[in-house]
């Protein structure tokens, strides 16, 4: 090889060496923002530990019906609550549940997480978020009614492992619960007559980041698989195509129609949905295998579904 091709050749290669360091100092940078606001948190957001190890040992092909039960029973609060819901109609119970061990036999390992880590989220998620607006049991409602809606489109797919859909969807905006106070502050001291097209613009010219990417870090320190935190940080992603892994396609789509429902604090008695219509008016939907084809069935199983969502808290 001659001096001067070798030269080219070395230019080029120093090139992409700049390149990738200067993507990699980017996202570096960008993970360090994020962790600057996790640090410190479970003082914010008490670590629902007990809820994670119960995932941990439901997820273990070796743990038994036994240590899962003596587990979740070393947390009477825990104990109460998952009784309490699979007891209500909106588990589908036939007849009375009494135990733990009884909830694992007759509903499964996956129920089980699903129970723990909604009794779990509840505590975290009831509180008012002031920076975003959102009364005492708010932003609880509408994660609660998304975790619901991706988990009957995650089934109507063929997805399995519902339950990690459902929790990413219950827990996609944890990450307002960590930002809600920095961005009070950053608001007050950084007035502006700038005017915001979504909360997520907002959130990153007072933070430089947000609340997608806070949650998904938040719930990895947590221990939370990808499949969990990967939907979570890409819930508000805008080019889904089928490249986009499709956890996160149907968590951003439950997350889009609940916000297009309009579900809040306040719980009407009838909610009103037109397929026809809702199409006409909304933009392009993330591709999700059979949801277009059964849409009305999806959402009149949701609404049915969601209508007793105020049991969990009663």
């Amino acid at each position: 090889m001659s001096g001067r091709r070798a030269g080219r050749v070395n230019a080029a290669t120093h090139g992409l060496v700049v390149d990738a360091l200067k993507i990699y100092r980017k996202s570096r940078k960008s993970m360090d923002i994020e962790e600057k606001y996790i640090v410190g948190v479970d003082r914010l957001i008490p670590r629902p530990d007990l809820a994670l190890e119960v995932l941990k040992i439901a997820q273990d092909s070796g743990g038994t019906v036994a240590d899962l039960a003596k587990k979740i029973e070393q947390d009477p609060n825990l104990t109460a609550n998952m009784l309490r819901m699979a007891n209500s109609s909106y588990f589908g119970h036939m007849r009375e549940i009494t135990s733990i061990q009884e909830i694992i036999i007759r509903l499964g390992y996956d129920m089980v997480k699903i129970l723990a880590i909604t009794s779990a989220s509840a505590g975290i998620l009831t509180s008012p978020q002031e920076a975003y607006h959102l009364e005492p049991r708010t932003l609880w409602n509408h994660s609660h009614a998304c975790a619901i809606l991706a988990g009957i489109i995650a089934r109507y797919a063929g997805l399995e492992n519902n339950y990690t859909v459902y929790t990413a969807g219950l827990l996609h905006d944890i990450g307002k619960v960590v930002l809600n106070k920095p961005l009070l502050a950053a608001c007050a001291a950084n007035r502006t007559d700038s005017r915001f097209s979504s909360i997520l613009d907002l959130e990153h010219f007072m933070l430089h980041t947000d609340h997608a990417r806070v949650g998904r870090a938040l719930l990895a320190a947590w221990g939370l698989p990808e499949s969990i935190t990967g939907p979570v940080g890409g819930h508000h992603a805008t080019e889904w195509g089928k490249a986009a892994p499709l956890p996160v396609r149907i968590v951003s789509l439950a997350n889009f129609l609940v916000e297009s429902i309009g579900i809040r604090s306040t719980l009407p008695d009838v909610y009103l949905f037109n397929v026809e219509e809702f199409l006409r008016e909304n933009q392009p939907l993330p591709d999700v295998p059979n949801f277009m084809a059964v849409m009305g069935r999806i959402m009149e199983e949701f609404f049915s579904r969601f209508g007793e969502t105020d049991l969990i808290l009663a």
